[in-house]
């Protein structure tokens, strides 16, 4: 019970951090402005993701691994979707200009910023996110395990409340524009009917 108490700490201490530090107000305070350059806020702040999720796989893995009753993993189905989540965050990160991504910094002015609305942007809203939880779901059905099924869901409910403050932001930033995408388009299971491919 306590490692299973330290995931659930490793992930609220992860999903505090990476909330906090994603937030304007942070971001613009005078504070941080005399720690960090502007330029490189965003590779700090992906620096920081990176560093508060390591306790979260330390405690995944000391955490027992007990079957969901007497069922036994499916080691084919989850690799299969594993494998799918990872093809499809893949496929997401080719619509980013990683190096602003990752938070580089780079000559390329921001002040252009339009709404991507082409490739998988067409099926879903956050192709991204569903990646990774196809990755988190192909985890628990291959091992089937409380630890897993916990992980899967912390992750689920981070992400999803990450959607939230996100998708305020970008309404903020685009208005009307991204009402009518939020219509169209589903928020993390994808439509078999693509919405039209605009990027303005």
């Amino acid at each position: 019970m306590q490692t299973y108490v330290l995931l659930l700490l490793s992930w609220a201490l992860f999903g505090i951090v990476h909330s906090v530090t994603a937030t304007s107000w942070l971001k613009n305070s005078r504070f941080i402005a005399k720690l960090v350059s502007p330029a490189y806020y965003r590779l700090v702040y992906n620096a920081l993701a990176i560093l508060t999720f390591i306790p979260v796989w330390l405690a995944l893995h000391e955490a027992p691994v007990q079957l969901i009753g007497h069922w036994h993993g499916l080691p084919l189905a989850g690799g299969f979707l594993v494998g799918l989540g990872v093809g499809v965050s893949c496929m997401a990160l080719r619509q980013y200009d990683l190096a602003e991504f990752v938070g580089w910094p780079t000559s390329a002015s921001t002040d252009t910023a339009s709404l991507r609305r082409s490739g998988l942007l067409r099926y879903v809203r956050h192709p991204l996110y569903s990646g990774i939880l196809l990755i988190a779901a192909g985890l628990v059905v291959a091992e089937l395990s409380w630890r897993q099924a916990l992980f899967g869901g912390c992750a689920f409910a981070y992400i999803r409340t990450g959607i939230y403050f996100e998708e305020r932001k970008l309404v903020r930033l685009f208005g009307d524009q991204y009402l009518r995408f939020r219509q169209q388009v589903p928020m993390l299971i994808p439509s078999l009917r693509p919405a039209a491919a605009t990027t303005n």
